[in-house]
C-alpha cells in the first residue's frame, strides 16, 4: 500500500468547520496543515502514531507527513490548511517551528484565543472583502504566535529557526537519507557547531540524534505505507547493504524492519 499524495496547489490557503467527519483513509500533503479540536472524540494517525481526539488539542501536520482519521464521533473541529507562498514576509518561517510538534493540549484561555482567530479567519475567508489576501496572511501570523505560545519556552533566534527550516526542506529533498552532518553543513553553508546548536535548542537533541530520528521515521512510514522492499527502502535511505539498515532498525526502533512491516498490516489489515 502506497500513501495518496494530495497536492495543495489550487489555493494557497483553505479553512473550514469540521462537523461529523467521516474516517479518512491515510495521505499526505505538500501543505501544513492544522487542526483544532473544538469537541466529539475519535482517533487521528500521524505517521506511526495514533493520538486521541480530544477538546482543547491542536493536532499539527507538516507537509509529507502521512495522516489519516480512524473514526470520529461527534466531531467538531476547525481544519486549516496552507502554503508558505501565502506569507509575503519571510519572518513567518520563526514560527513554523511549532510543527516539530504532532499534538498541543491548550488551557481554556489559549483555547478562546485560538477558537477566535479561525473564527474570524473562517469568515474573512468565505467573504469578499478587499484586502482579503493580506488580512488573511495577517490573522495566519497571529496564529501561528499564539500557537507557539503553547509551547514550552525555547529561546530560539530568527536565524536559528530560519537555518531549522532550511535544514528539514534539505533532508526532505535528500529523502531523509542516513547522512553526515557534515553534508548538511556545507549544503547550508554553515559550521558543524551552528547547525548542531540550531537543532540541540529546538529539538533537545544533537545533529546526529535528529538526523538518525527522521531517517528512522521515514523507514517506519515506507515500511507501513509503501510496497518498497526492505531492500529497495535500505537502497532510498543510503544505507551501504540492507543487513545493515536491518541492524540499524532494530538498534533505533526495538524491532527488525520485516517484524515492524507484518504487525503493522496485522494491526492495520492492509
Amino acid at each position: 500500500m502506497t500513501a495518496p499524495i494530495f497536492n495543495f496547489a489550487e489555493e494557497s490557503f483553505r479553512i473550514e468547520r469540521m462537523e461529523s467527519y467521516p474516517p479518512v483513509p491515510r495521505h499526505k500533503h505538500s501543505c501544513y496543515e492544522l487542526f483544532f479540536i473544538v469537541g466529539g472524540e475519535g482517533t487521528l494517525f500521524i505517521d506511526c502514531q495514533s493520538y486521541n481526539i480530544q477538546k482543547n488539542t491542536l493536532f499539527l501536520v507538516s507537509p509529507g507527513r502521512i495522516h489519516g482519521w480512524e473514526y470520529t464521533n461527534n466531531l467538531d473541529a476547525y481544519m486549516l490548511k496552507f502554503d508558505i507562498s501565502i506569507f509575503t514576509d519571510k519572518s513567518f518561517s520563526d514560527h513554523l517551528s511549532i510543527f516539530n510538534f504532532d499534538a498541543v493540549n491548550v488551557n481554556e484561555s489559549e483555547f478562546k484565543a485560538i477558537e477566535n482567530v479561525l473564527s474570524s479567519l473562517l469568515a474573512e475567508y468565505k467573504a469578499t472583502r478587499s484586502f482579503k489576501e493580506c488580512t488573511i496572511s495577517n490573522l495566519l501570523n497571529i496564529l501561528l504566535i499564539y500557537v507557539k505560545r503553547t509551547l514550552p519556552a525555547i529561546p530560539s533566534s530568527h536565524a536559528t529557526n530560519a537555518l531549522f527550516s532550511k535544514l528539514n526542506d534539505i533532508m526532505e529533498q535528500n529523502n531523509y537519507q542516513l547522512t553526515p552532518t557534515t553534508y548538511y553543513a556545507k549544503k547550508l553553508k554553515t559550521s558543524i557547531k551552528l547547525l548542531n546548536q540550531s537543532i540541540k535548542e529546538i529539538t533537545g537533541l544533537n545533529s546526529s540524534e535528529y538526523i538518525r530520528s527522521k531517517t528512522m521515521l521515514e523507514a517506519k512510514r515506507l515500511l507501513k505505507y509503501d510496497s518498497m522492499t526492505c531492500n529497495e527502502i535500505a537502497d532510498h535511505l543510503g544505507f551501504i547493504d540492507p543487513a545493515y539498515f536491518s541492524r540499524f532498525f532494530k538498534r533505533e526502533v526495538g524491532v527488525a524492519p520485516k517484524y515492524f512491516r507484518s504487525t503493522t498490516e496485522e494491526k492495520y489489515n492492509f
